[in-house]
């Protein structure tokens, strides 16, 4: 892998699923900026689906940089992220295009992609969120009202910075020790039992 030249120490330090929060809080803010455009432009529902295709750009410039020095889990296959990166930036590209969508298309992309993400880190945080964010750009979509979208895109902000601040807490907040997180302790965020870790998808 290649933050395998780094030695032991580098990677303890860096590769965690905490180190995603910076990924959430550009997103957060595009979506900031979405609800400020659809404000601006006085849209009932719907997006402004210029900002999501113009900001996707620079968003994507701070995300993968920062997650390249400071990589997640990657448990999947590596070809997965590759296919998804590529994936949400033809679609929000291709569907800010579509009218009938009325700027909501790269909003439905975006939301999906944080969700797919989030399966394949097996992190339930981020698909909860994903799926939060799809309900807000279908609501937007289809309920004409004033300022309908541009709520929509704070609200669909607001859940996306939270899960920015509790992905920082897990990766920067109180743990017993300064190691590689076990996948075992996924979806977490309070000290835990190495010896016993807890299984993610089991049903309680």
């Amino acid at each position: 892998m290649f933050w395998s030249g780094w030695g032991r120490q580098g990677a303890v330090q860096t590769r965690h699923v905490g180190n995603n929060w910076v990924p959430l809080l550009c997103l957060s803010i595009l979506f900031l900026a979405g609800a400020a455009a659809s404000m601006v432009a006085l849209s009932g529902n719907g997006a402004v689906p210029g900002v999501f295709a113009v900001g996707i750009v620079p968003a994507g410039c701070v995300a993968a940089p920062w997650l390249w020095r400071h990589p997640s889990w990657w448990i999947a296959p590596r070809k997965h992220y590759l296919y998804l990166a590529g994936g949400t930036l033809a679609g929000v590209l291709l569907l800010a295009l579509v009218p009938f969508l009325h700027g909501c298309g790269p909003w439905l992309v975006l939301g999906g992609a944080v969700g797919t993400y989030g399966y394949f880190e097996r992190l339930r945080l981020l698909v909860t969120t994903g799926g939060g964010v799809v309900l807000t750009g279908f609501l937007a979509l289809a309920i004409h009202a004033d300022v309908w979208g541009g709520g929509l895109q704070l609200l669909a902000a607001a859940a996306l910075a939270f899960a920015a601040n509790r992905l920082f807490v897990l990766r920067h907040g109180r743990r017993r020790e300064v190691q590689d997180s076990d996948p075992g302790f996924i979806g977490r965020f309070e000290e835990f039992d190495v010896d016993a870790p807890p299984n993610f998808w089991e049903r309680r």
